[in-house]
């Protein structure tokens, strides 16, 4: 089929009205002499084929005009709207016709992302964060080589093919590429998760795109890691968590999760005084599953806020029972954790006071454990939170202390009630002479803020010996008891108190 040429009908419209302008030169000459009907008649077919190429070209014109938009919005289809790069739609286009043109060359797929690009655009405005994005094209435009592509998939996701030429050369290109768009910015650093999959025999875009982002997943959130290459594991891994996923709410309405305790002691007099709420999924199938089974997965998709409102309501409800039907267990002090998601929340003091409302349960009978990191990622909010939770009565600890980076200037304006030293810290600290002297001031400091501090993870005589001689107050660990459920807890702890 013969596609719409303009410039040929231009061209004709011309020779057609060169030719009716010749027949009329011709016959002007004896225009005078010939009747009144020829003179009618040249003059019809002189106008008409005028009129035939004014409309002619006329009409190229428009055509011409129309042509010129329509390209220009195929163009925009192609073109990211924001850093001006190619879209993902023009990039997977472009991709298939690379691979499949030269299959001798091996190459990459990446696909990356900027981490905890919400909270960038939150602090420094959506300005900052599309400078960020507009910056990370540029970088990428200038870093790759003929016959390599990227593309901005959407938000502060983007996409390279990227040819391979033996894993040192290739990891130095990748590692040059992520630390010039970490230090883009010279207000604080630009985390990168990368994921790579080599190329194979597969060469379906969407099979590639779905291996890097798996080996990008693999490490997300990771502070250590910025990029990762894809392996079979990563497949399976993926499988099982998309069947836990696949599960897991209608875990939640079966009331598969279960709380189970993990009593805490006086190291003074070695009483039971409290415990710790531990979630265990009961799967009709594969038994009881330990939170590190699933916990990670339902960080990573939200998920944990729900069991996490769940955990602290079933322990609501078994302070209620106990308060009706067991006088010895009333005075237990259960631990809930929250996971920093809850920190996108605002009114969880409200929510959590309302809930501990509905069961007849005064605050003062539960802490909220909030981790380490969680606050020291979010301090601001944090405090705000706390300080929320603080006054409706609950309990404030710090879990994990010492895991990670701790900033004491922080730790001194936190609302906090208690610490919870991770078992890690004092455990190497009790090893050496230098380790023994900081938890020595770790503790005395936190007599000093009038902070009751915890020891979890507490396994061994030398380590009880340890701790109750530098002052700890509590101890949580295998040493004393493991997590059980609450029947369990509830017939230990009525052991306890009859031979006590």
């Amino acid at each position: 089929m013969k596609t719409y040429n303009e410039k040929k009908l231009l061209i004709l419209s011309f020779a057609l009205f060169f030719l009716v302008m010749m027949v009329f030169i011709v016959h002007s000459v004896s225009f005078f002499q010939l009747s009144d009907q020829a003179i009618f008649g040249i003059l019809f077919y002189s106008f008409s084929f005028i009129g035939i190429f004014f409309i002619s070209l006329t009409s190229n014109y428009f055509v011409f005009k129309l042509k010129k938009e329509i390209l220009k919005l195929k163009r925009m289809q192609d073109v990211d709207f924001l850093t001006g790069c190619p879209n993902w739609i023009k990039f997977k286009r472009d991709v298939e016709t690379l691979v499949k043109k030269d299959q001798t060359q091996p190459y990459a797929m990446i696909i990356f992302d900027v981490d905890k690009f919400k909270a960038i655009n939150d602090l420094y405005g959506d300005q900052t964060g599309n400078e960020i994005l507009t910056a990370i094209a540029r970088i990428l435009e200038k870093h790759l080589e003929t016959n390599e592509l990227f593309s901005r998939i959407a938000t502060d996701n983007f996409s390279v093919l990227m040819k391979y030429k033996g894993y040192g050369q290739f990891s130095q290109r990748v590692e040059k590429l992520i630390h010039e768009i970490s230090g883009y910015s010279p207000k604080f650093i630009i985390g990168i998760s990368m994921g790579i999959y080599l190329i194979e025999e597969d060469r379906d875009i969407h099979t590639l795109s779905d291996r890097a982002n798996m080996a990008k997943r693999s490490i997300k959130d990771n502070s250590q890691v910025s990029y990762a290459f894809y392996d079979d594991g990563m497949r399976h891994s993926m499988m099982i968590e998309n069947a836990i996923e696949n599960r897991m709410e209608m875990a939640l309405r079966n009331r598969e999760f279960e709380v189970y305790l993990q009593p805490k002691y006086l190291f003074s007099d070695e009483h039971i005084i409290g415990a710790e709420a531990l979630v265990r999924w009961n799967d009709p199938k594969r038994g009881i599953l330990p939170p590190n089974d699933f916990i990670p997965l339902f960080e990573k998709n939200g998920f944990v806020k729900k069991i996490d409102t769940y955990m602290f309501e079933e322990v609501c409800k078994l302070l209620q029972k106990w308060k009706k039907e067991m006088d010895q267990l009333t005075n237990m002090i259960i631990s809930v954790n929250f996971s920093r998601l809850h920190l996108e929340n605002t009114s969880l003091p409200e929510e959590l006071l309302a809930i501990a409302n509905r069961y007849h349960i005064d605050p003062k009978m539960i802490e909220i454990e909030l981790t380490e990191g969680t606050v020291f990622d979010n301090e601001n909010q944090m405090v705000a939170i706390m300080n929320h939770l603080k006054a409706s009565g609950f309990h404030i600890s710090i879990d994990d202390f010492g895991r990670a980076y701790s900033s004491l200037n922080t730790l001194k304006n936190l609302p906090a009630d208690i610490l919870k030293l991770d078992k890690a810290f004092f455990t190497e600290s009790a090893d050496n002479a230098r380790g023994n002297k900081i938890i020595t001031s770790m503790l005395n400091m936190a007599k000093d803020l009038d902070l009751i501090t915890v020891a979890e993870g507490v396994e061994t005589q030398e380590q009880v010996d340890f701790l109750k001689e530098k002052g700890c107050d509590i101890a949580q660990g295998f040493f004393y008891a493991k997590p059980m459920n609450v029947i369990e807890f509830e017939d230990f702890v009525n052991k306890k108190l009859k031979s006590a």
